[in-house]
This record gives C-alpha cells, structure tokens and sequence, in this order.
C-alpha cells in the first residue's frame, strides 16, 4: 500500500513539474515558468544531476490550460440610457412644397460636369495614395501581424547551471564497531534546459494590439489624405465658378482667381506633378476649355488669320 501511494505521489509530482531531490539538503528552483492564466502552452524540461556519488537525468513535459475564462462573468448588455446632456432632437422639416408652386430654379452643375469631377477627384487620391506609400505601408503592417503569429513555432529556451556542495553522514558498522559513522563531502552539478511553446500565440498574439493600432492609424491618415485631395478639387471647381459670377474689375473675382490657382498648386504637390499634366484635360472636360483651370471664364478666341494682299505687278510686265 506505502509502494502504490509512492508511486502515486512521484506521477503528481511530475504532471506538476515540480522535481524534488530526496537526497539533497536543498533542492534548488525549478526553471519551469510560473502559470500564467489565459494562456494556453506547452513547455518541455529535462535535467540532468551529476554528483560524485550519483547521476541522475530526467526530462518531463507541462501542458497550461486557462480553464478560468469559462468561469468569467460576461456582462449584459442593458437597455440604451439616453444622455441628458446631449442637444434635443432637430424639428421635422416642413414638407416639401409641391414642384408646380415652385419656382424654376438655374442648374449650377451639369451631370458630365459631376462626372468629371468625380472621376478626377477619385484618380487624384489614388495617386496621392501611391506617393505616400500607402499600399506598401499596408504590406508591412500584414507582415508584422503574421510574423508575429508565426513566433509561437520558436521556443522560448531557458538554460540554468549548478554547482552544489554537499556533507553527509554515512553508517558504515564494522564487527569492532557496529556504530562507526563516517562523513561525506560531495560536489554536484545541475544543469537545466527548458523549452517552452506559446501555442496560443498562433491565433492571437499581443503584438497584433499595437499593429491593429498602427493600421488604424495609418487608416486615418489616408482618410484624411483623401478628404484633402477631394476638398482641394471642389475648392477648385467652387472659385472657378465665383470667379466667374463677378466681373473682372471685382476684388473679389481676383481673390476667386488666387484661390484656384492655390488649389491647383496643392493638388500637384499631392500627387508628385501629376495634376499638372492633367490639369489641360481636367479643364476640358469639365469646363469645356484648357484655360478654365487659369481662372478664364471663357475659351480664348482664334488668332485670325492675316488679309490676303494682292499680288503687285512686276517691272517686266508693267514695260
């Protein structure tokens, strides 16, 4: 019964990954990692004991389950509080009044003219897009979060060495002496190794927290990068028309005028010199002439041609 309970106890022992010395005066400390909860991982040790009287090598494997988290309380989700601070709640618009009583109204924008801008603002923040890297950024921050899933294939490897001294007391009886005790002195070596894998680090790992944060980051900044791309591009097509509205004699028109131009040249460092080449196309198509892009309000008129002049008569012919 005290052989089974033995035994009993060296399986206990062993699934906890605590080895005891029986025989020394002080076991030293494992180099097994303290449990940490919420994380499932498998760790391999092996020892290996060397003394002058003894040689002992063992090797043993532990398995963390965070069985805690199915205990965690989850909280509910109640009913919405409304805030008492927050601004009421607009008025209803009053209905809108039918189209036979309303007066007819000037169009300001035509579809192609819609379309046009469109198009253009949308090809604008690609290339601003691309000048700044945003695609590429996107493929490193990919890559950091899947290199760091990857890391939970490589061990974490943990060596520790141990030189041991040792005195005991040995009964060696004789026939003239059944009560002879001799002393023992004793030098030892413990070496350790233990390797230790992060499994649950293959579908998550905590360095995805701080690469999420930068992609949404990176996320706002191309937003923003697009928001300033489109707003330059309306600002543009806006003090064109107010340009326009006024006469040319007008401050205001002049100011109009500075404006597009400020546009134009923000536009074009946005996209590394491409809105300047399109800058002619841009005013074609949305204007109907190149020129519009300057700040004209109508095409320029043809050069004409020179008057056709009669052809004088020579001296041989006049003799």
């Amino acid at each position: 019964m005290g052989r089974g309970f033995g035994v009993f106890g060296y399986v206990w022992v062993i699934a906890l990954a605590i080895p005891v010395n029986a025989s020394a005066q002080s076991a030293p400390a494992s180099l097994a990692p303290a449990l940490q909860g919420g994380r499932f991982a498998v760790a391999l040790h092996a020892r290996s004991t060397r003394a002058s009287a003894r040689a002992e090598q063992a090797a043993w494997l532990t398995v963390t389950l965070p069985l805690d988290k199915l205990a965690l309380p989850r909280v509910a989700q109640g009913p919405k509080v409304p805030d008492p601070t927050a601004p009421a709640a607009a008025p209803m618009p009053a209905p809108p009044t039918p189209a036979a009583e309303r007066a007819p109204e000037a169009q300001l924008v035509s579809f192609p003219q819609l379309r046009a801008l469109s198009e253009f603002s949308r090809r604008a923040a690609q290339v601003a897009l691309g000048v700044v890297g945003t695609a590429a950024e996107r493929r490193r921050l990919d890559g950091l979060g899947s290199r760091a899933r990857a890391s939970a294939l490589l061990p974490e490897l943990r060596l520790r060495a141990v030189r041991n001294t040792d005195q005991a007391l040995r009964w060696a009886p004789t026939s003239d002496d059944p009560y002879r005790v001799s002393q023992a002195e004793g030098a030892g070596i413990i070496l350790e190794a233990s390797a230790t894998f992060r499994l649950d680090r293959l579908l998550f790992a905590h360095e995805e927290l701080a690469v999420e944060r930068a992609r949404q980051d990176a996320g706002e900044q191309r937003l923003k990068l697009e928001a300033r791309v489109q707003a330059a591009v309306l600002g543009l097509f806006r003090a064109h028309e107010l340009g326009c509205a006024g006469t040319r004699d007008d401050p205001q028109t002049t100011l109009e005028v500075l404006k597009a131009l400020e546009h134009v040249a923000e536009l074009d460092n946005l996209t590394a010199g491409w809105f300047s080449d399109q800058a002619p196309r841009f005013g074609l198509v949305v204007w109907g002439f190149p020129e519009a892009v300057l700040g004209a309000c109508s095409a320029p008129q043809p050069a004409s041609a020179p008057p056709a002049t009669n052809p004088v008569a020579s001296l041989e012919n006049s003799e």
